[in-house]
């Protein structure tokens, strides 16, 4: 039995009202709350909670204070991703000793590395250890993982997960037929994804609409296909508007705007994000507006 399964809360970080230190009770509270909705896991130091623009230290922190405050609640995939191999290892092994449950691993970015060298760096990382480790096939960010590669890969202990964020359903489905255990990241994909054998969904998404996100895998784990559509209906809007809008608001700044208009409060994206118009922000509430449980009513000042 796979022991990372389900909906895992990719986390925003909450910063202050500066947009500089983080806010660790809101951390704190955040993560109760996500809890409190059956998320079945939480990501620390995800992408979704501004992960390049976070200080080494304040990843280890968002690290050791996710731990500890979950303390055994639910499963955790601490990231680790770093250019070097040395540097992944030594972090991947810094969350192993705090108590992840797992380590997620970009491939290295900027001059990546041949295809070889990618699968390097994650047997590498995986013999140094014990804990899983979540590949993370990101091509628009990092060295892509190609089919081939993903299969190789897989031979190697603890190398048994990989999210999939390339967009790309021909590929999300060749990953899923090769075996392992495949995370699906792209929002507009969930429901489908799912039904299509995906393990679950690591998902930003989750920051501001955990019941459905959690509904909705529970709705399709159960086979009951036409009330996870009738679900997901409610909850498209949204997804569409966070992978493309009219504003270029980007994929991060969307779910934290989101996640603070839901009353989850998370503070300011940290620069060179910028903050989302009032405009967006209108357009993004009539989103949230159709959402059953978390709705955002349009006429209420945030």
């Amino acid at each position: 039995m796979s022991i990372l399964k389900g909906i895992f809360g990719a986390m925003c970080t909450p910063f202050q009202e500066n947009g500089e230190g983080i806010d660790l009770k809101r951390y704190h509270s955040h993560i109760d709350n996500l809890l409190e909705a059956g998320v079945h896991g939480l990501v620390l130091c995800s992408g979704t909670g501004e992960y390049a623009y976070l200080t080494d230290e304040e990843r280890h922190t968002l690290i050791i204070e996710g731990i500890k405050h979950i303390n055994g609640r639910c499963p955790t995939i601490a990231q680790t991703t770093a250019l070097s191999t040395k540097e992944c290892i030594d972090k991947a092994k810094t969350a192993e000793g705090l108590g992840a449950t797992a380590v997620m691993v970009m491939p290295p970015f900027l001059e990546p590395p041949s295809e070889k060298g990618v699968i390097h760096h994650y047997e590498t990382i995986a013999k140094s250890i014990e804990i899983p480790i979540v590949m993370y096939n990101v091509p628009q960010q990092a060295a892509p993982l190609s089919e081939d590669a993903y299969r190789e890969l897989l031979n190697i202990k603890n190398l048994d997960y990989v999210k999939d964020s390339s967009g790309d359903f021909l590929t999300l489905q060749r990953f899923i037929k090769t075996g392992g255990k495949v995370f699906c990241g792209i929002d507009s994909f969930a429901p489908f994804a799912l039904m299509s054998g995906c393990t679950g969904m690591i998902w930003g998404a989750v920051n501001f609409m955990p019941h459905e996100c959690v509904q909705l895998f529970n709705l399709i784990d159960e086979n009951k296909y036409q009330e996870a559509m009738d679900l997901w209906k409610l909850m498209e809007p949204v997804c569409l508007w966070l992978g493309q809008n009219k504003y270029d608001v980007d994929y991060l700044t969307g779910v934290k705007a989101a996640t603070n208009l839901s009353g989850r409060k998370m503070g300011p994206p940290r620069k060179p994000l910028l903050d989302v118009s009032d405009t967006a922000q209108l357009e993004l509430k009539i989103a949230l507006s159709q959402l059953p449980i978390n709705k955002v009513d349009t006429k209420k000042e945030n």
